[in-house]
């Protein structure tokens, strides 16, 4: 029981890994439409959001459902806060770091704070900033995945060698 434990916490961190991965590359194909909702179709954010929210996956999907039910009712002050808010919400089912999740929410700063042009800059560099986060999370993935799997059984057969 213990090896069989061990084992499956290797890989569980393991697929944390590469769902961290996964969801980053969801949300910057969420970051594309959603700029083209806003620059080409002229959408409100809310309902950009929801649109996209539609066509995206778990648990990205959840989190722009959250963000346009805070945005949509009035709850906030502010874009930041609703992203903010629906971060912190959802940090449970999230696999992104603070730095992934700060990229974001330097996005939401500026979301409808300027003109067209404005908008297409602030897309342009977060598009960028998540290029880099995904090139970071692959490469992390890339040198620790099997690492982790061998290393959670390795553990685990080193308790089971030394409770014998």
């Amino acid at each position: 029981m213990i090896l069989c434990s061990a084992t499956a916490f290797g890989f569980n961190y393991g697929e944390k890994l590469k769902n961290r991965t996964k969801e980053l590359k969801e949300l910057q194909r969420c970051i594309y439409e959603i700029q083209s909702h806003i620059i080409y179709t002229h959408t409100p954010l809310p309902e950009a959001v929801s649109n996209v929210a539609s066509k995206a996956e778990q648990p990205i999907s959840t989190l722009l459902m959250e963000i346009f039910h805070m945005l949509d009712e009035n709850k906030v002050d502010n874009v930041y806060q609703a992203f903010k808010n629906a971060f912190l919400k959802q940090r449970e089912i999230l696999n992104l770091k603070d730095e992934d999740i700060d990229v974001i929410l330097d996005l939401s700063k500026s979301l409808g704070e300027s003109d067209i042009e404005g908008q297409k800059a602030v897309f342009s560099l977060t598009i960028e900033d998540m290029k880099k986060q995904i090139k970071i999370s692959e490469s992390i993935l890339k040198k620790n995945l099997k690492m982790y799997r061998c290393l959670g059984f390795s553990v685990g057969a080193v308790i089971v060698i030394l409770l014998i």
